[in-house]
C-alpha cells in the first residue's frame, strides 16, 4: 500500500506554517506589547517592562515556530520508516 502524496507532502506544509505562525505569533505578541506601553511614561521600569515584553514575543514566535518544525520533522521521520518497513517487507 502507497502513502498517498498530500501524506509525503505534509511535512513541507508543517515547514511553511512554522515560517507564517511563528512570524504572525511574534508580530501579534509584539503589537500588543508597543500597544500596551503606548502612554507609558519613561524611566528605567519602562526600559525593563519595554524589554521583557519584546522578549516574551520573541519566546512566543519562536516556540510557535519549534512546535510546527518539530511536527513536520516528526511526519517526515514517519514516513521514513514506513518506506524502510515496506522496503524490507518486499
Amino acid at each position: 500500500m502507497q502513502l498517498p502524496q498530500f501524506v509525503r507532502r505534509l511535512p513541507f506544509v508543517f515547514y511553511a506554517l512554522a515560517l507564517i505562525l511563528g512570524g504572525w505569533r511574534f508580530y501579534n505578541e509584539w503589537s500588543v506589547a508597543e500597544a500596551s506601553m503606548q502612554f507609558a511614561t519613561g524611566g528605567d521600569e519602562f526600559s525593563q517592562m519595554r524589554f521583557m515584553s519584546r522578549s516574551t514575543a520573541l519566546y512566543w514566535g519562536v516556540a510557535e515556530a519549534a512546535y510546527m518544525l518539530s511536527s513536520g520533522a516528526f511526519l517526515h521521520v514517519l514516513i521514513a520508516i514506513y518506506d524502510k518497513m515496506k522496503g524490507s517487507a518486499q
